[in-house]
């Protein structure tokens, strides 16, 4: 009763713009159609926009650790703000709103997974930020998709500098062999992280889960860079 009573005299507001107009996960109707699904065809592996369906070449002559990544929209414009200040500026009230973007591809794919994690920070990173933003997006999205949470599946092993910047042909070395993983023998796990540039992080984490005897790798990502 007084749930309903608050929507009513004080009817939520959106996030971004603070207007009124359809509010869903805390964003309106007007500013989530800003947000751009990735442009199709996707390689139905890494995810890649490509010119025709199917599987990209560098997918079939080296197969990655994962098996498919998903990703919900173009990583630009609003999206890539809210993202950032929920990053960087300790905007977590972006969660669910995120989360649910995230549960709207992966419900779509429809691929089944045992349990859902994400990405992890190191320790001395998490201690500085104080929240591991994939985690949180993680374990809304758990909710949104009645599947359980695992924390201490994944565990970044040693520090790296942030992928942010670095040349591409860097970002692979920066994090060969940072992540290792546990208790996922024979499962088939959703990990969650919220951009996607290069896919270096999808596919470190992925072989860290595979080595660890993980059947099955679906990496998720709220936005991904796309080269246009």
């Amino acid at each position: 009763m007084l749930s309903f009573l608050r929507k009513t005299i004080l009817p939520p507001r959106c996030l971004v713009c603070s207007g009124k107009d359809q509010v869903i996960q805390g964003v309106c109707s007007r500013c989530r159609s800003g947000i751009r699904p990735l442009p199709g065809p996707l390689c139905d592996i890494c995810g890649k926009v490509i010119g025709t369906p199917g599987t990209c070449l560098q997918c079939q002559h080296r197969p990655p650790h994962f098996n498919k990544v998903l990703s919900a929209c173009v990583y630009e414009g609003m999206i890539q703000d809210i993202i950032h200040r929920f990053k960087y500026r300790r905007a977590t009230v972006y969660k669910k709103f995120l989360a649910g973007l995230v549960a709207e591809r992966i419900t779509a794919d429809g691929a089944p997974f045992d349990f859902v994690t994400a990405v992890p920070l190191h320790w001395s990173r998490l201690i500085e930020r104080g929240y591991n933003q994939s985690m949180l997006i993680a374990r809304e999205l758990s909710g949104y998709l009645g599947s359980d949470v695992r924390y201490g599946v994944l565990r970044k092993v040693r520090k790296t500098p942030s992928q942010v910047g670095l040349p591409r042909t860097d970002r692979q070395r920066n994090l060969r062999d940072a992540f290792s993983a546990r208790g996922v023998e024979g499962k088939a796990v959703v990990v969650v992280d919220d951009v996607i540039t290069t896919g270096k992080t999808a596919q470190e984490v992925s072989k860290a889960l595979k080595n660890a005897g993980a059947a099955y790798v679906i990496f998720a990502s709220v936005g991904r860079t796309v080269s246009w």
